[in-house]
């Protein structure tokens, strides 16, 4: 591979990661993209796009070093082949590991989600604010746990929709709300005293 392919393949890397660059930016204001209030409109889409220009400069880079490497191959083929392997594979596993502060998911105060952990130490946190009168001293969990069961396992389980109970409506503060839309459907049998024990059950136990 001489000087003039690799000038084609970065060529092709730089000019793939701007083409990408280009439309996310322009799809992000088409879509009504809002970043946080301390986010930049400008710079946040912008920001994006270094994952692509990673992804394909990245891959061109190991197709040149694949293509020297294979040059470069002679005699000593047992020492430079598996060695040249090692060293691309190396690079690839930390590459990996490295990442931006910032990350694709963010919370409505300019927060960056970017793994597992961060997303469920973000769930776990208490909403700020909550639809539901404070817990009585003498709150019974273990009735309203039973009474949950019964009435909110009918169209389908709870265990179904845990994961868009808990980011739509729980970690909005708005679980009264979604009760009470489970009580306005036909057969729920729901009370009003009942949608206050069956909400403070799913707010401080599911």
């Amino acid at each position: 591979m001489d000087n003039k392919s690799n000038g084609k393949l970065i060529a092709l890397a730089i000019g793939g990661a701007v083409l990408m660059g280009v439309l996310f930016f322009l799809v992000s204001f088409l879509t009504g993209y809002s970043p946080a209030p301390n986010h930049s409109t400008i710079l946040t889409p912008l920001q994006s796009f270094m994952g692509w220009f990673l992804l394909i400069f990245c891959a061109s880079i190991v197709i040149m070093g694949i293509g020297k490497m294979s040059s470069a191959i002679s005699d000593k083929w047992f020492l430079s082949f598996p060695l040249s392997i090692f060293v691309i594979v190396m690079v690839m596993f930390f590459s990996l590991r490295f990442y931006w502060a910032q990350g694709r998911t963010t919370t409505v105060d300019g927060q960056y989600i970017r793994s597992v952990e961060q997303l469920n130490d973000f769930l776990n946190k208490p909403a700020a604010t909550s639809d539901l009168p404070p817990v009585p001293a003498d709150f019974d969990f273990a009735a309203a746990e039973k009474l949950t069961a019964a009435k909110c396992n009918k169209c389908h389980t709870l265990g179904s929709v845990a994961d868009m109970f808990r980011t739509k409506y729980k970690k909005t503060g708005q679980v009264k709300l979604i009760v009470k839309r489970m009580q306005g459907f036909s057969g729920a049998n729901i009370s009003d005293d009942e949608v206050i024990e069956i909400g403070t059950w799913l707010q401080e136990k599911f």
